[in-house]
């Protein structure tokens, strides 16, 4: 028993379960303020049309993703996305902003090496230069913010939403207490930056993880009912899945006899089904050629809903949204990501 405990806890990546279980408190707490409610208002009233909204939104994930990571840049924009979007414009529409937010998120992170955990890992796994890791990967950002400049310009959903008010639904407790709000505002921002620095490896998770406990507890505990569990257990099913079939034999050793000379392939095939960071570290195991392998996993969080495991955190968003239609969305992501996988292929190509 005691065997299969430890083998079990070495496949969880209790790391980034940490940070996604910080970072959602963080926003919550936010929200619980009334600070999304004001940036929705402040939003909405500066965007002038639907199409500024939405390309800013696409936008703020994709150059966001750079410098907080995919996972980041989605829990702090999707939630904010369905208060706004949400509000004004139909199921549809809504489910194509996610899905573009995401897809945004997943390419744009692809420029650093700090963007998302596969390339902190092939960075330093590699010892990559930094001018070779850009110049790898940035052909493929420039395309991806070409496509979606082309998919927003050409939306076609009509609203207006300079007539469109968005509710002031902030806590009623701290709206009379300008002290305590200044108060939990600054505790959730050093908890913010406290979660980055810990993304970055400056802090061990585990200090993070006990202060944003401990100021959960204090500030507010109704935050813990904002967290998403069911998202962080399905992660957790996931680690375990993956660490599994990486032990079977056979697979262990095809993997040995395919990849090298095909990592670009390998990382974009084995990503949609076990997802690019995963793959990435099993890769990794069997190649020196770490610039393909990098370039393959990136281009591989597109594709399957499980191909990136932020696309999880925008698809649990959605869900609990009111009228959500998981079929429709699980459509519109794959149609979409193909679309982008199709063009990074094609340039591929040509390079």
């Amino acid at each position: 028993m005691e065997i299969f405990c430890k083998y079990v806890l070495e496949q969880i990546d209790f790391g980034t379960l940490v940070i996604l279980f910080c970072l959602m408190g963080v926003v919550e707490g936010f929200n619980k303020l009334g600070y999304l409610n004001l940036l929705s208002n402040k939003l909405v009233s500066i965007a002038g049309s639907y199409k500024v909204l939405m390309g800013t939104l696409i936008y703020v994930c994709f150059f966001l993703s750079m410098f907080v990571t995919n996972d980041v840049g989605l829990i702090i924009i999707v939630p904010f996305t369905i208060q706004i979007v949400g509000k004004i414009v139909e199921s549809k529409a809504l489910i194509k902003i996610i899905v573009l937010e995401t897809i945004a998120a997943n390419l744009g992170c692809m420029v650093t090496p700090i963007g998302n955990p596969q390339n902190l890992y092939l960075y330093q796994y590699y010892d990559l230069d930094l001018s070779v890791f850009a110049k790898v990967i940035m052909p493929y950002a420039i395309l991806a913010a070409v496509i979606l400049f082309v998919l927003v310009m050409f939306d076609k959903t009509k609203v207006d939403i300079k007539t469109v008010k968005v509710d002031d639904n902030c806590n009623d407790l701290l709206l009379g207490n300008k002290k305590g709000k200044i108060i939990k505002t600054v505790i959730y921002s050093i908890l913010f930056i406290l979660s980055i620095l810990t993304v970055l490896d400056v802090i061990h998770y585990a200090v993070c993880f006990f202060l944003v406990i401990v100021c959960m507890v204090l500030c507010d505990r109704s935050l813990f009912k904002g967290i998403n569990y069911s998202l962080l257990i399905k992660f957790v099913i996931l680690f375990l899945i993956v660490g599994n079939l990486a032990e079977i034999p056979i697979i262990n050793s095809k993997l040995k006899t395919i990849v090298v000379g095909n990592e670009f392939i390998s990382g974009i095939v084995l990503s949609q089904f076990l997802s690019n960071m995963p793959t990435a570290i099993m890769l990794s195991k069997f190649t020196k050629n770490g610039t393909e392998l990098l370039l393959g996993v990136d281009i591989g969080g597109l594709g399957t809903l499980i191909a990136s495991m932020a696309s999880m955190i925008s698809y649990d968003y959605y869900v609990k949204a009111e009228g959500a239609d998981k079929k429709k969305y699980i459509l519109s992501f794959t149609g979409y990501s193909i679309i982008f996988l199709l063009g990074m292929l094609l340039l591929k190509l040509l390079l």
